[in-house]
């Protein structure tokens, strides 16, 4: 699944608005406004992750770029921010809702009343690598669930193995993106354009 946006303007209505000598010059400016917006939106998308996302991951939070080879160009007026494809597997459960079925039988999900133990400062279950749980002696796993052992032969549950996650959508990737090009671009535009008619 990709997810990403497209940031475009109207190449015409802008030249309206210049003199012959600062037409030469109006694709740049335009270029560098949309990359300006660009930078915004990437800003703008990264803070509602860490805001909507339970201590979202560095790794998660630098998956939504906007790479030089996509920013816009005099003769290219577009910019592309989208999410990287490796993280974008997960975060269409946060963009879209839906279900999240197991790769194989079944996954393992932290329970939210285990009060943060055995999760790392990302809320992750440590020692779950690629689905499998590798954990100290006091981590057990049985009954489809994994559990830690206490004192008196106690055990508290950690996290249960389900088929499926029935996941609601939190964030609206293209809607702040929206927001941000609707609020900042014209400003944006207006200043570099500016920095032409200054030449």
């Amino acid at each position: 699944m990709t997810i990403s946006i497209k940031i475009k303007t109207n190449e015409r209505e802008v030249k309206k608005k210049l003199n012959l000598f600062n037409r030469k010059h109006a694709p740049k400016a335009m270029a560098n406004a949309i990359n300006n917006v660009g930078h915004k939106v990437v800003k703008a998308e990264v803070a509602q992750l860490k805001k909507k996302l339970d201590r979202p991951t560095p790794f998660t939070t630098k998956s939504i770029v906007m790479p030089k080879k996509f920013q816009a160009k005099p003769n290219d007026l577009a910019a592309l921010v989208f999410v990287k494809d490796i993280a974008a597997k997960y975060l269409r459960y946060a963009y879209s809702g839906g279900v999240e079925r197991a790769e194989k039988t079944s996954m393992l999900v932290p329970v939210t009343s285990a009060g943060g133990e055995r999760l790392n400062k990302y809320g992750n279950i440590i020692g779950l690598k690629s689905k499998k749980v590798d954990s100290p002696k006091n981590i057990t796993f049985a009954n489809d669930a994994l559990w830690k052992n206490q004192a008196g032969g106690k055990r508290k549950l950690l996290a249960v193995a389900k088929p499926f996650v029935q996941h609601r959508k939190i964030l609206d990737f293209f809607q702040i993106a929206k927001s941000v090009v609707n609020s900042t671009y014209k400003k944006e535009l207006d200043k570099e354009i500016r920095k032409v008619m200054s030449k």
